[in-house]
């Protein structure tokens, strides 16, 4: 063999990745060095995602800025070393997707504290373009991590029956030789007992949210579909029967908030026991069923009479059923493989063949769209997801399930409507959008209109309507709105619209964004009604719920002290100025805890599972175009939250033949 000399050595390469691995010290001092840039410039420019105190100060001139760097520098120096380590397609996808994430969630928390600030969002604000991208690479670092503890955990999990003491062990065991029947029916009575405390409290219950509106078309007989009108006679039917039957509206009030309780008990307990199906380990079973029974949020729209309530439970159901009918399809390879033979998990094959299960779903589809008016434009969007969950086979079927719950749902709103002669003369709720963007236009800046235009404007709003302009509620001007003048030329309002709004884009993009950037921006304080009169209260430095009980009801609290806890979560700023606690009551914190879930389905390749929760996603979606920010309108984030954590953390959920075997071995 002859020597080469004076060639330079074959440098080796890793078999897994294909790449020549840097140099073990001059890697690790460059890894170093760009986690310390990274986190540096994270931690510098992490006032712009916050609300601005003493000159910006309240962060930057604080030992929380070290601390901060600090905790997060370990964190994004492990991912700079993933990154240097692995490469290939599959991890360009799951990186794309934790970038994306994390870009929207710096946006919303940049616009979104400005927005809280000043009012108004300046597009020529310099400070917030720069930040972006150093911002946005900090938090994708620390996102990247925590999926990867995520995943982690997922391949470490195992029995979490070891290491018990004999004690524990004992109840468990005597927990787990309970029939099903007994263990739906003692957590069902438990759920009555706590909200029944509750109920006791607030006798008879929280009667707002257009609650008196709906009680008098029953009580007049003159009803409009501005409500759903399977809402309206539920709650006008209900609150008349027990107020004829016991000689008192309090008592029928309370007849609703019963009948509501049966309801959301039922559909929780089903949550539970579909967590012991699908392998949640005990801590979370536990911790769902607490959480349903004690969370403040959960119990006070169990008792609220806002046809939000029924709505997201319909919504809740639908996802339960999604989750299943993508669990297992029954294709040929599924049925015949040994992981649908052993694992009761995939016993759930061909979810669209049984009738049952049609009729399950499509019956709560049908309720959802019911309940509210956005739930029919879901519907409709669910039913080409449906066909892709059914598979081959049995796409027709699933497509049947949606067609006949969209004419069922049609069809029982023509005849209510019709049997009740109900009229259907209002716009300004599809509208909501367009009016505060010309009440605001023409507040702040009347320059934009022409004489022509101002005339224009005052033929659909009256101008003392526009007086009562508030930049989180579009309430106070739309209630003023001309449908008659709409109804006969509505090509005059849309031109308005669009000419004004070529004037002042900037004017039409805060209007839009104030009322709905609470659904997206974590610390937004929900006050949109500040200053607001009531029956018996103004809204004061909150409007987070609305604690009251509107006429003919009248409150008679059993246990006062419980009832000044739920007075302060609702009109004050109590339970929003708790670190941690106050995101669990966020909206917009909740909104970015569903996105992360999903993107973490996502990057797994585990699309079946994160399509089932697009019915929340759409919802979610349909209320940036409502009139302000409410809990109310994405309750669904958290009658949800135990379902979406069973997901993430994986369960006997499978989803395709190959996920199958693996999850089994």
């Amino acid at each position: 063999m002859t020597e080469k000399s004076g060639m330079q050595p074959e440098r080796k390469t890793d078999k897994k990745t294909g790449r020549s691995p840097l140099p073990k010290a001059g890697g690790s001092a460059l890894c170093f060095a760009a986690a310390f840039a990274v986190t540096l410039f994270g931690v510098l420019f992490l006032p712009q995602m916050l609300l601005s105190e003493g000159r910006g100060l309240g962060f930057s001139n604080s030992f929380l800025s070290v601390a901060v760097f600090l905790l997060a520098f370990p964190a994004v120096r492990h991912t700079v070393e993933e990154l240097t380590e692995e490469a290939g397609a599959q991890k360009g996808r799951e990186r794309a997707v934790t970038l994306v994430l994390s870009f929207g969630f710096v946006l919303a928390c940049t616009v979104g504290s400005r927005l809280e600030a000043e009012g108004y969002l300046l597009l020529t604000d310099r400070g917030l373009w720069l930040s972006l991208p150093f911002l946005t690479l900090f938090c994708a670092a620390l996102l990247e991590r925590l999926y990867g503890l995520l995943e982690k955990r997922g391949q470490e999990a195992g029995s979490d029956t070891e290491n018990r003491s004999p004690f524990r062990k004992s109840l468990l065991s005597r927990w787990e030789s309970l029939s099903v029947p007994k263990r739906w029916l003692f957590i069902f009575l438990f759920f009555l007992l706590v909200w029944g405390i509750v109920l006791l409290a607030v006798w008879p219950g929280f009667f707002v949210y257009d609650a008196q509106e709906e009680f008098n078309q029953v009580a007049q007989r003159r009803f409009t579909t501005h409500h759903p009108l399977l809402h309206v006679l539920l709650l006008g039917g209900i609150v008349s029967a027990g107020n004829k039957l016991f000689g008192s509206y309090n008592a029928g009030i309370a007849c609703y908030m019963l009948f509501q309780m049966t309801v959301l008990s039922l559909c929780f307990t089903w949550v539970t026991d579909f967590l012991r199906k699908k392998g949640a380990p005990r801590w979370l079973r536990a911790a769902g069923t607490a959480y349903f029974a004690f969370f403040p949020v959960i119990q006070m729209y169990v008792l609220c009479s806002a046809k939000d309530t029924l709505y997201s439970a319909a919504m809740l159901a639908v996802i339960l059923l999604l989750l299943q009918a993508g669990a297992c399809r029954g294709d040929e390879a599924c049925r015949k493989g040994e992981a649908y033979r052993k694992d009761e998990a995939c016993r759930d094959e061909r979810f669209f063949s049984k009738k049952g299960n049609m009729a399950a779903l499509g019956g709560c589809l049908c309720l959802m769209a019911l309940m509210r008016h956005n739930g029919l434009y879901i519907l409709i969007l669910l039913i080409p997801v449906m066909a892709a969950l059914a598979g081959k086979g049995l796409r027709k079927r699933a497509v049947l399930t949606g067609l006949l719950a969209l004419l069922l749902t049609l069809g029982a709103n023509a005849g209510l409507k019709a049997a009740f002669s109900a009229q259907d003369t209002e716009n300004q709720e599809m509208l909501t959008v367009p009016i505060q963007q010309l009440a605001r236009t023409w507040t702040l800046s009347p320059e934009s209109f022409s004489d022509a235009e101002e005339e224009t404007l005052f033929s659909f709003l009256p101008q003392e309507a526009l007086e009562r302009y508030s930049p989180k509620v579009s309430d106070n001007v739309k209630i003023a709105f001309n449908n008659t003048a709409y109804r006969e030329d509505s090509a005059s309002f849309w031109r308005l619209w669009l000419s004004v709004g070529l004037k002042a884009p900037a004017s039409y993009l805060n209007a839009w964004l104030l009322t709905s950037y609470g659904f997206w921006y974590p610390d937004a304080v929900l006050d949109g009604y500040q200053g607001n009169t009531v029956f018996t209260f103004t809204y004061g430095e909150s409007s987070y719920f609305g604690y009251e009980t509107e006429l003919p009801g009248q409150r008679r609290s059993f246990l006062p002290w419980l009832d000044r806890l739920f007075e302060k979560m609702s009109l004050e700023l109590f339970q929003q100025r708790l670190p941690v606690v106050s995101m669990l009551f966020s909206p917009g914190f909740l909104f970015w805890v569903y996105a992360a879930g999903i993107g973490f389905l996502l990057r797994k390749g585990r699309i079946r599972p994160a399509a089932a929760f697009l019915p929340a996603g759409l919802n979610w979606l349909t209320v940036l175009l409502g009139p302000m920010s409410l809990v109310r309108y994405v309750l669904i984030l958290w009658f949800a939250l135990p379902v979406l954590a069973l997901v993430v953390s994986g369960g006997k959920l499978c989803y395709t033949n190959t996920t199958i075997s693996e999850e089994r071995n």
